[in-house]
């Protein structure tokens, strides 16, 4: 009787996990409210393809947005330096509109006075 291999993870084959990932979003704060992405809902989806690139949707709080370019920079900054990612695209998205009684965590929440 031979013992089962388990499946081989994303780092065991030196690429980012999905909570690297996130983990690495979550340093990146919107500068005007000071929350960052993660909690604030801000990031729909992220894709790392095999030829490594990071497809990251996200959307800013408002099209107006002062800081977009710069939460746009910081996001591909820490996701670049991730293991087995080569390339990042950051994609504005503008649907579903962002919506933070829906969308934000119930720390951000609190914190942006939404009970």
């Amino acid at each position: 009787m031979s013992e089962t291999e388990p499946a081989a993870t994303a780092e065991d084959a030196g690429r980012a996990t999905s909570e690297q990932i996130v983990d690495a979003l979550s340093a990146v704060y919107d500068p005007e409210i000071g929350i960052d992405i993660i909690n604030l809902g801000l990031v729909y989806d992220h894709i790392l393809d095999d030829a490594g690139l990071l497809t990251i949707d996200m959307t800013l709080t408002s099209p107006y947005c002062p800081f977009g370019s710069i939460i746009q920079t910081q996001a591909d900054a820490v996701c670049r330096v991730l293991p087995g990612v080569s390339d990042v695209r950051v994609n504005l998205v503008w649907s579903p509109p962002w919506d933070p009684r829906t969308m934000a965590s119930e720390e951000a929440k609190l914190d942006l006075g939404i009970f």
